[in-house]
């Protein structure tokens, strides 16, 4: 068994909330927040988004705008008396859709943050442009980094906005918006999701543990011409579940990434028919982007976030969480979220049936 991070604390801002707890409650809720985002040249109908509202003087440019989205999650994690010992691993827009926000670069990006904070992070600090996945691959990196003494704490996770021309375009042009046309389809959001890790030795009460890690690679990616058959989804959940040593049949609930289209549903049921074999009475799946919209890097770390908070608060079904994301150019990733070690929870309730989700 791989070593398990403690989630010491966790920051988001989403559509249906400014912060970790407004989003969390808010998905738990049931609350959406999608409005029409981008205006089509009639009779075309406007493209429909999960918009955060917010000042004109924060959005004046793509890359003004999700600095301060990250900064802001960041912040609502981050401890500031050693700030110098954490590493960073910010999770970006894959490079292939050249995001206007990355102009300057992954690197410029990281340097920017600390510049909007005001910080300096540990040198180990890196951007990873993997997409959603992305943040099982940064959980992976920020163990290592614990587990040779490198740093004290580290702080993983992602932001991304789909709302703005390029993507909408790119996605209109292959019909994977959802629209009056296409049913299943992404309705595009914006957002940013972080949580701060560190080891069980270092932790104070903590929200949740990451027990289990895994990656894996799909050889038929949705920029491809076939569907995917979830090898490379299986791979992952394979790989995290014997990294954790935990039996399949402990896990009490998913959390996944789709987004509504056709081809990542698919890509999900025939992971989950071929991995999930044990018989259970119910099986809650959460699906945050009913809510949120799809976050794009932000979706893998979101996972996280809502299964530990989930589990630290009692409302989970069960104590045993599995996260997964699914990145455009075939990466694969999957986290088992555990409660953390030696805390008193409030007892898991038999049956929770998540208002965005299946039971």
């Amino acid at each position: 068994m791989g070593l398990s991070l403690s989630v010491a604390a966790c920051g988001a801002v989403s559509a249906v909330g400014l912060t970790a707890p407004q989003t969390c409650a808010a998905i738990r809720a049931g609350i959406s927040r999608f409005h029409d985002v981008f205006s089509l040249p009639p009779p075309a109908e406007p493209l429909v988004g999960a918009r955060i509202p917010a000042s004109p003087r924060l959005t004046r440019s793509p890359s003004s705008w999700l600095l301060h989205l990250s900064a802001r999650a960041i912040g609502e994690c981050l401890c500031l008396d050693r700030a110098d010992r954490t590493a960073l691993i910010v999770g970006l827009p894959e490079a292939f859709r050249k995001h206007p926000a990355l102009a300057a670069g992954g690197a410029g990006f990281l340097e920017g943050i600390q510049k909007y904070l005001g910080v300096r992070f540990h040198p180990a600090s890196r951007p990873l442009q993997l997409g959603p996945a992305g943040t099982a691959h940064g959980l992976a990196v920020a163990r290592e980094l614990l587990g040779q003494g490198a740093v004290e704490d580290c702080i993983v996770g992602g932001v991304d906005s789909l709302i703005n021309e390029r993507d909408l375009a790119r996605l209109r042009e292959s019909f994977r918006l959802h629209g009056p046309n296409q049913a299943q389809g992404a309705i595009p959001g914006e957002g940013a999701s972080f949580l701060r890790v560190t080891t069980d030795a270092r932790s104070q009460p903590a929200l949740a543990r990451v027990v289990g890690i895994g990656l894996g690679m799909e050889p038929d990616t949705v920029l491809g011409e076939r569907y995917s058959q979830g090898r490379g989804l299986l791979s992952a959940l394979d790989e995290a579940l014997r990294d954790a040593e935990v039996p399949e049949g402990e896990i009490a609930f998913r959390v996944s990434d789709v987004n509504g289209e056709r081809y990542r549903f698919w890509e999900s049921v025939l992971a989950e028919c071929r991995f999930y074999r044990t018989r259970r009475e119910s099986f809650p799946v959460w699906y945050l982007a009913a809510s949120v919209g799809d976050l794009g890097a932000a979706a893998g770390a979101l996972s996280i976030v809502a299964s530990a908070t989930a589990i630290a608060r009692g409302y989970a079904p069960g104590a045993y969480a599995m996260c997964e994301a699914s990145s455009d150019e075939g990466l694969r990733g999957a986290c088992l979220i555990a409660p953390a070690r030696g805390a008193r929870h409030p007892p898991f309730k038999d049956s929770w049936e998540s208002p965005h989700g299946i039971a």
